[in-house]
């Protein structure tokens, strides 16, 4: 895969970038419309599921709102961190803390007492974290330095514009005008976009790729529908969440409608094998196959800006939770002990082929549960999503607490990849919108979001 290169960007030496948009332009604050927040019911009572979550959503926050201020300097006069490292070890780190902070502080689940922390300072270090990732966008940068246009950058200014979207009522007039040139140029970088497809390829597929290119595009439609680029993203969002996990059999006979056209005609190609098994790193890899719950932020974007869901958002995700359930991979060929994915009983899950990245990251798999669970893909299950959710939950507050600063993964749990933590907590944010958007019955239905008029 190819990466951004690492650029160096001071910003206390830099100084501050030009950043404001002309009026009316494409790039105009004025463009997005704010979440209507009174909607949801602050007095709404939270089942115990989405009770527990918000415990570990804290947890999570009073882990990472240490770490912001230990890891960045602050540039005063600018009102932000110091970011230096403009490749994804540096930026999506930073980029999912935001959003997980924003989605805390949004929709009322902080607590002082939980976190040790008022969520006067919390906001305040979110919002520094905010501008400094945003001002050092290339689209900021005279000499186009800085991070952007490359292989994650969609996925990290989704993030971000995400993030700023829950908090554009806390945002003065410079922060918006960081935030929506970014959002709307890694948008607009998918307009005439050719859809990757891995097709045999068993060693680097595409479909967690496509999926989350597609949050971007979801992020900008739900915050500036009245942009004129907004059918082009729409378009785009739904040919990237349908061939993200699409087979070879849906490519070629697949003619169920979704979004105005049959799935064969959204599709050149395929990402995933029967069930939905997909090979990343040269081997089977079911962490590969969850990362389909990046198309689900269609449901949390546009049910917090009161739109359709897309009907393409989905797509193929029951199909790959029944894989994790009831998939049998026989020993040998496969590692031992075999069997499905999913154990009966355990927290914890099993890769057919081992895993490169860690077995104790459980987050991936509580979040597809959360929405296994939210959008009904267990009905016909031997066993409901909300029994693994509810494995998974208390075993990563365990996990939490044997840390005092909340952190999840001890030494040589998720020495892999140094954003483990920031990771755990963007999935445990995205499953507490789902948990709580579903307690608000505030979950928008699927529709053709292309259709004149949506």
């Amino acid at each position: 895969m190819r990466c951004c290169s690492v650029v160096l960007v001071l910003l206390s030496i830099a100084g501050p970038p030009s950043v404001a948009a002309e009026p009316g332009s494409p790039a105009a604050p004025d463009l997005v419309v704010p979440i209507d927040w009174p909607r949801f019911d602050s007095g709404i009572d939270l089942d115990s599921d989405c009770r527990q979550c918000g415990d570990l959503l804290r947890n999570c926050a009073a882990y990472i709102l240490q770490w912001i201020p230990k890891t960045f300097e602050e540039n005063p006069s600018q009102r932000m961190y110091v970011l230096t490292r403009m490749e994804e070890h540096g930026i999506r780190p930073s980029t999912s803390s935001v959003y997980a902070l924003a989605a805390l502080i949004a929709t009322r689940a902080f607590d002082v007492a939980a976190i040790g922390l008022s969520q006067e300072e919390a906001l305040e270090r979110t919002i520094k974290l905010l501008r400094g990732v945003a001002a050092t966008h290339k689209v900021h940068r005279a000499n186009a330095e800085g991070w952007g246009d490359c292989w994650q950058s969609a996925l990290w200014a989704a993030q971000l514009g995400f993030g700023g979207w829950m908090l554009w009522d806390r945002l003065d007039q410079d922060t918006r005008e960081l935030l929506v040139p970014l959002v709307v140029h890694e948008a607009d970088r998918f307009i005439d976009y050719k859809v990757p497809y891995s097709n045999e390829n068993k060693k680097d597929t595409k479909a967690e790729e496509n999926s989350w290119n597609s949050m971007i595009l979801n992020v900008a439609v739900a915050m500036m529908p009245r942009h004129p680029h907004v059918t082009q993203w729409k378009r785009k969002c739904s040919e990237l969440m349908v061939s993200s996990y699409a087979t070879e059999k849906d490519w070629r006979e697949n003619t169920k409608v979704l979004d105005g056209k049959p799935v064969c005609q959204w599709l050149a190609g395929f990402n995933a094998f029967e069930g939905g098994i997909v090979y990343n790193h040269g081997f089977l890899h079911p962490d590969y196959m969850v990362a389909e719950t990046m198309s689900l932020w269609a449901y949390i974007a546009q049910s917090l800006a009161g739109g359709p869901v897309p009907e393409t958002a989905d797509f193929n995700g029951a199909m790959i939770y029944r894989t994790l359930v009831t998939r049998d991979f026989p020993s040998p060929p496969f590692e031992a002990p075999g069997g499905a994915v999913y154990k009966p009983g355990q927290a914890s899950v099993y890769y057919p082929r081992g895993v490169d990245w860690s077995t104790y990251d459980l987050s991936l798999y509580y979040l597809i549960d959360v929405w296994a669970h939210v959008l009904g893909w267990d009905k016909s299950l031997p066993q409901q999503a909300k029994s693994w959710m509810r494995l998974r939950a208390p075993k990563m507050l365990e996990m939490q607490q044997r840390h005092e600063d909340r952190r999840m993964f001890a030494k040589g749990e998720y020495d892999t990849y140094e954003g483990a933590e920031q990771l755990a907590m963007w999935c445990i944010a995205d499953a507490y919108f789902a948990l709580w958007l579903n307690a608000h019955h505030a979950l928008s239905p699927t529709g053709n979001w292309l259709a004149p008029g949506s």
